[in-house]
């Protein structure tokens, strides 16, 4: 991406046009290089569609250093679903890259077990995926409990249940890949 696309993007993803804000968030996810403006566009927002267009950016990043940060919106009741679903996709894009024995990986599937009860399908839909992301099999239980949870999420396929059940599909292959990689 050009300095001159960058600028253009990091423009309309601050505008009030959804579809081009939608179109920045799409090209700046592919551009690493935007990381800490980004961070910093994030710190001082508070529209949440902007602020979830740039945690959408941020989720295809792949920097751990947004962890704790994601953690937090996640764990946050003040904010929206919206922003605390994405917090969760953006852990189930970076689990692999946490080892299941660190602090990290307690603290974030702590928050998403907690997101299971969440008030919001959209929260407990993107917590269920996140947890099949990590390849801990021990999460199973919990992921076969949400197959009861029959609510629809509005805005994703299916319902909090569908997910679950692949949910439990992906966390066995994805425990078959930490094997394969030396991420316990």
């Amino acid at each position: 991406m050009s300095q001159k696309e960058r600028d253009a993007a990091l423009k309309d993803l601050m505008g009030t046009d959804r579809t081009a804000m939608i179109r920045a968030a799409t090209n700046l996810s592919s551009d690493k290089s935007t990381t800490s403006t980004l961070l910093g566009l994030l710190q001082g927002e508070t529209r949440v569609d902007t602020r979830h267009a740039i945690l959408y950016a941020l989720s295809w990043h792949g920097d751990l250093g947004q962890w704790d940060l994601m953690v937090g919106l996640l764990k946050d009741p003040k904010e929206s679903p919206l922003i605390r679903g994405q917090a969760a996709e953006y852990l189930s894009y970076d689990f692999m890259g946490v080892k299941t024995d660190s602090q990290e990986f307690k603290v974030a599937v702590d928050a998403l077990l907690e997101a299971l009860k969440d008030p919001s399908p959209e929260v407990r839909y993107c917590a269920v995926n996140a947890l099949g992301c990590t390849g801990h099999l021990p999460l199973i239980p919990a992921l076969e409990e949400m197959r009861d949870d029959k609510t629809p999420a509005p805005g994703w396929v299916g319902t909090v249940s569908d997910e679950a059940s692949r949910a439990l599909e992906w966390i066995v292959g994805m425990h078959e890949m930490r094997i394969k990689n030396g991420v316990p």
